[in-house]
């Protein structure tokens, strides 16, 4: 006669052996410890959806900088600049929304990053149109646009600084990922603020390189530098 067969059953971890769980010791489950990440970070491969908005950025300045019509190209020399500016300055307000821990509840909080991020790609966007409407218009020279002299104009060098600035601080934000270790949150927090400096920039370059800006224009760019800095200066004695 054969032996009968029995099938395998899981054991719970509760009825696991002393010696695997620690009971032995401790007389009670040993936690397991958390995976610690050690080495450099891993670079993750940019998002398709990053990909597509890089293509359309790409080519919303060709458009706008050498295909658009003369309407087009006149509405987008007065306003593209505007739009970057009014969008990025969203996003700085909306990023330092988010850095405030504890007064905005999980959920909230999520969709202000998910607005901050937006924003911040919506800006850069219209600010490298912006840059290559001006170029096509024959207002400033590519190189002068690109390097930051050589046009005789210091508040142009004033828009590709900040132009530099909110590049870098999109980039680390696409790829946080890479400092996503308590190693590399410092660097991460000095780059990505670089937006704070680039967007300074950017109000006293779009506020004197262009036209005369009307008073409630003044006033707003005003309050709005003053709403940063407090909220600055708040991190600033939370941390302390």
């Amino acid at each position: 006669m054969s032996r009968p067969t029995y099938a395998a059953v899981a054991t719970p971890e509760s009825e696991a052996p002393a010696h695997v769980t620690g009971e032995a010791v401790t007389g009670r489950t040993a936690p397991v410890a958390p995976a610690v990440r050690t080495g450099p970070p891993h670079t993750p491969p940019p998002r398709p959806v990053v990909v597509i908005a890089g293509l359309a950025l790409a080519g919303g300045v060709l458009v706008g900088g050498g295909l658009a019509g003369g309407a087009l190209r006149g509405f987008l020399d007065r306003m593209a600049g505007v739009v970057a500016l009014v969008a990025l300055s969203l996003a700085v307000m909306l990023g330092l929304a988010t850095a405030l821990r504890g007064v905005l509840p999980p959920r909230p909080r999520t969709v202000v990053q998910h607005l901050h991020r937006a924003f911040g790609v919506l800006g850069v966007g219209f600010l490298l149109l912006h840059i290559g409407v001006k170029v096509a218009g024959g207002r400033v020279a590519a190189t002068a646009a690109a390097l930051g002299w050589g046009s005789g104009d210091a508040l142009v060098g004033l828009g590709t600084l900040a132009c530099y600035l909110f590049l870098l601080a999109v980039a680390t934000g696409v790829w946080r990922g890479v400092f996503a270790t308590r190693r590399w949150i410092r660097p991460f927090r000095i780059l990505h603020g670089a937006s704070y400096a680039g967007w300074l920039t950017a109000v006293i370059h779009g506020l004197t390189a262009g036209r005369t800006p009307a008073a409630w224009v003044v006033t707003s760019y005003a309050v709005c530098l003053t709403a940063t800095a407090a909220v600055l200066v708040h991190r600033a004695l939370r941390r302390r």
